[in-house]
């Protein structure tokens, strides 16, 4: 159990205004720095040594020895390239150096255009707060979340019973509503995606919604808790709300009976709540130590909804909850002060993929929308901002300033900026995550791709192979209309010329562009849904999940194989399952599915049904997986029996019955099937296979006068 509300440092603030310019001394490189006194971090100390001892005999060297102009030009250019033509020892100014160009210009410019992708140069991280504003009567309580940066560009946040309003666009600062005493204080705020409407969780357990443009409370939520509403998380027209009394409430805003849904599963505070990016599944983080995974689609307004999975692996209470927005299956949670660690979980099997010791209490988590970065904020010791490079979990950057541990973050709408509010009664902006790539430069000009035509060739003999498994090759809703024409090397020229590229001609053409990744993800679901099938599009999906496999989503692994097992007797399930770590493998689902998989292979039905039956949960994601599997049976069977009894033909397609009667009609009338009179068993078309006469001789004549050939060699 958390430290929750700290009262020992409580400030009195009187005399102090809400959200104004807080001025504190800092010391930085362009700040408080004397000029007459030197700065010990700009120093080069190996050139000071060099200079006071080697430096001085060197230079006697060289005035002793015979110069000429080629000499003393090439050494003033070697003293350029080793940085070597210092004219001082100490360092007044913290001013990085400006880089040295190694190269002529010409041969750099030339390189340059030889290799249009240059080396991304690291990113500047400030290591001091951008912005300070003051946040008086601020509620030091770990459960509570009452900062949040709404769409519009508005930051939110509660101090006390009051909530104000500051504009980031232009500075300015007003107060929304104050809250009652006997209601009062409040213990959540989160903005709606309009970036207009907000609610506010309070004390008395209500929730009130309020219109930021006319400073209008539009409702009172009532009856959903019988604590305080201390998280709040928005889902299109859905809130959701998270009470002291441990329980989570689905509200439609919309409607006047607003609980549609209600989650048990933690025994105490719920303190944390973020729905997934794509609203199916929501995270919950509680005073119990638990975390809970909620899938929407299970929901159900009639009982209380049973969890997707429930994670137990902290050892405090969770209020630190972020979705990935790179992956959509990855959750980062973060434990309080008696568990200090960060982790990540698949949120498809439940699985924990790492943890990662931070050394001290963790309050809150962001993803960075621009970099596969992850920032963090802790309390004691250090009351820290700590930067992540995911995957690898290497701090980047450690950003200290506040005094008491840092509760709430909120982000800014472009993904930039960071703003922090501590128990130190202090909100500070901190631009952590830099400038977004599309605001960094302009889009590139399409350039020609070499070859283009015989790609474009290639692509037109590869939609053959398309057309075999795909019944239409062009579904609409697979067209890419995007940008990523780019890719594929070629300019439009006229609106006739415009034509759109599908998924498969987008993998024939250039295979592997990690843009189109998130194209054969929604391609493999649309397969799904409409039952169609292209094995090329899904090997080249796991071919880049290969070369990133941190953006793997197993939920779609688990479709490819499905649709694979499907395609039997075709080898498809083994080519996907060669691509896919062993680590993968290793969950539980994809075990599941290579023992169906060796079941089938073995001609072994009743095991893969009785296995079937277990897993069933898996097998319903693909529509028609149990008819293909019982066109595969058959056509094992019609390889193997001239005459096959029912109760075998019923063991292999798991059917009895009239639903085997009508089966066997379906057969009869389109397969050439014949019922014997006498005992009821199939007889089965005729073929090369259960008739071997049938077989045609493939053999080649082979002359004598080739066999001749080899006879001296033979002796």
């Amino acid at each position: 159990m958390d430290a929750g509300m700290n009262t020992s440092t409580h400030l009195k603030a009187q005399a102090r205004c809400p959200l104004q310019e807080h001025f504190l001394p800092r010391k930085s490189s362009k700040e408080n720095l004397d000029r007459f006194i030197p700065n010990r971090s700009a120093m080069d100390f190996d050139y000071a040594h060099y200079a006071l001892t080697e430096g001085r005999n060197g230079k006697d060297q060289v005035t002793a020895a015979v110069s000429s102009p080629s000499r003393e030009a090439y050494r003033k250019q070697l003293a350029e390239t080793m940085n070597l033509n210092h004219t001082r020892i100490l360092a007044f100014r913290n001013k990085p150096q400006a880089p040295v160009e190694l190269l002529p210009t010409d041969h750099s410019a030339s390189l340059l255009h030889q290799q249009p992708k240059s080396v991304k140069p690291r990113r500047y991280i400030p290591q001091t707060s951008e912005r300070t504003l003051d946040a008086p009567d601020i509620v030091d309580d770990f459960y509570l979340n009452l900062l949040d940066w709404g769409s519009a560009n508005v930051l939110a946040i509660a101090l006390g019973h009051t909530v104000y309003l500051w504009d980031a666009s232009s500075g300015s600062t007003s107060e929304l509503v104050t809250i009652d005493e006997e209601k009062g204080p409040v213990t959540s705020i989160n903005w709606a995606p309009d970036g207009r409407h907000v609610a506010l969780g309070l004390n008395n357990s209500e929730v009130q919604l309020w219109d930021s443009g006319s400073n209008r409370q539009l409702r009172t939520l009532k009856g959903c808790h019988q604590s305080r509403v201390g998280s709040l998380a928005w889902n299109n027209h859905i809130l959701t709300t998270g009470g002291m009394d441990g329980q989570i409430v689905n509200n439609d805003v919309r409607i006047r009976s607003h609980v549609v849904e209600t989650y048990r599963g933690h025994t105490q505070e719920v303190c944390g709540l973020k729905w997934s990016g794509s609203g199916q599944q929501l995270a919950s983080g509680g005073n119990d130590n638990v975390v809970h995974i909620w899938d929407r689609s299970a929901a159900s307004s009639n009982s209380t909804t049973q969890y997707l999975h429930r994670l137990e692996e902290h050892t405090s209470a969770v209020k630190a909850l972020a979705w990935c927005p790179f992956q959509a299956n990855l959750l980062a949670t973060g434990g309080g002060g008696g568990d200090r660690t960060i982790k990540f979980w698949n949120t498809h099997t439940g699985a924990c993929l790492n943890s990662v010791d931070t050394g001290s209490q963790v309050c809150s988590l962001l993803w960075s929308k621009n970099e596969r970065e992850l920032l963090s904020s802790h309390g004691f010791t250090q009351n820290q901002l700590t930067l992540w490079k995911y995957p690898s979990m290497v701090k980047m950057a450690e950003l200290t300033g506040h005094t008491s541990r840092v509760l709430y973050m909120a982000q800014s709408p472009d993904g930039c900026t960071v703003a922090s509010a501590a128990g130190d009664e202090t909100l500070r902006f901190w631009n952590v995550f830099g400038v977004p790539e599309t605001a960094k430069k302009a889009a590139p000009k399409a350039t020609h791709e070499p070859f283009s035509h015989v790609n474009l060739i290639a692509q037109l003999i590869k939609r053959r192979r398309f057309g075999t498994k795909t019944l239409d090759p062009s579904p609409p809703s697979t067209v890419i209309n995007r940008a990523r024409k780019r890719e594929m090397g070629k300019e439009m020229e006229s609106p006739k010329e415009q034509s759109s590229y599908t998924v498969e001609q987008l993998v024939a053409v250039n295979p592997f562009n990690p843009e189109i990744l998130p194209d054969l993800e929604n391609y493999v679901n649309e397969q799904v849904t409409s039952q169609t099938y292209s094995l090329d599009a899904n090997l080249c999906l796991l071919r880049l999940y290969q070369f990133e496999p941190e953006r793997m989503n197993t939920h779609i692994v688990a479709r490819i194989l499905l649709k694979a097992l499907m395609a039997m007797p075709a080898p498809d399930f083994s080519l996907c399952l060669f691509l896919i770590p062993e680590r993968v493998q290793m969950e539980e689902q994809f075990k599941t599915l290579i023992v169906l998989s060796h079941y089938l292979e073995t001609g072994r039905f009743q095991q893969f049904w009785d296995e079937a039956a277990k897993n069933r949960h898996i097998l319903e994601a693909v529509p028609g997986f149990e008819q293909a599997i019982q066109a595969y049976a058959s056509h094992l069977l019609s390889l193997s029996y001239q005459k096959v009894p029912r109760s075998v033909l019923a063991e292999a397609v798991n059917m009895d019955g009239a639903s085997l009667d009508k089966f066997i009609e379906h057969q009869v009338a389109n397969s050439g099937w014949i019922v014997a009179k006498e005992d009821g068993s199939i007889v089965l078309p005729q073929n090369e296979f259960n008739h071997p006469e049938l077989k045609k001789n493939t053999g080649e004549n082979v002359s004598l006068e080739h066999i001749a050939r080899i006879f001296p060699i033979l002796g």
